[in-house]
């Protein structure tokens, strides 16, 4: 099962110039989903809960915000909350990361993660992520370099 970039813009009311697509889009890209993995099935299949941990964003060493999520059978989103700020609101950009990161992977190949596992599983992960990230100095980002012959 796959999550379609069509149902995510339906469920978080968004299109390709909205903020909350731009930023989701950005923080799967940038690997900052760090676990994800399936928390249950119901009985009868037609509803799959996960989790994802996403870095965040303003604050990569703290602990990551939760993603938790549950999709029917056929791909529709049925509920989706964040313990960020935003994500009461269902349409925060790392819900939509999460999203988009499943549209790359076949969330039935997702591993069980129990509630108790779920909350320290996403440590080493995040570990080896943090590993990708070089601090450089201001000066040395793009949107602050000088034009050459200004």
């Amino acid at each position: 099962m796959y999550i379609s970039e069509q149902e995510i813009c339906r469920w978080g009311q968004t299109n390709h110039s909205k903020r909350n697509y731009i930023e989701g889009k950005k923080i799967a890209s940038a690997g900052h989903i760090v676990k994800c993995g399936k928390q249950s099935e119901t009985n009868n299949n037609d509803e799959v809960r996960f989790v994802a941990f996403c870095m965040q964003t303003s604050h990569l060493k703290n602990k990551p915000h939760e993603i938790n999520c549950s999709l029917s059978c056929d791909g529709k989103i049925l509920t989706m909350v964040c313990t960020c700020k935003a994500g009461f609101g269902e349409k925060c950009k790392h819900i939509s990361g999460t999203l988009f990161h499943c549209t790359l992977i076949d969330l039935n190949t997702l591993l069980m993660l129990t509630r108790t596992n779920a909350k320290c599983s996403w440590k080493q992960d995040h570990k080896r992520v943090l590993k990708t990230y070089i601090p450089r100095p201001i000066e040395e980002h793009s949107c602050f370099r000088k034009k050459k012959g200004n």
